[in-house]
């Protein structure tokens, strides 16, 4: 009988975890569209003054950012997409 139960939680459980995923899947992209660097700036509170220069100093090197599904895979998602990207306007690279 303990058995049974502890097989109907696990299961409860498990549709639970998989209702969790499906829910970010459907509300959040696996890789988001370009989006201006400075846009992070309503990320943060205004008067975080820390945040507001890192992201202006950010915005002296790059210029737009791609946002990713926080899943734990997002570090080689993000790394992988832009390598594509990358390869795209390299020919030479992309030949290697």
């Amino acid at each position: 009988m303990a058995a049974e139960q502890g097989g109907n939680v696990d299961e409860a459980i498990i549709r639970q975890v998989e209702e969790i995923q499906k829910e970010i899947a459907d509300s959040q992209h696996l890789v988001g569209a370009l989006q201006d660097i400075l846009s992070l700036g309503n990320v943060y509170q205004h008067d975080d003054t820390v945040f507001q220069n890192k992201i202006k100093d950010l915005s002296k090197k790059y210029s737009h950012i791609r946002t990713t599904r926080a899943d734990g895979n997002c570090f080689f998602r993000a790394f992988g997409f832009s390598y594509l990207e990358y390869l795209l306007q390299d020919r030479v690279e992309y030949e290697r």
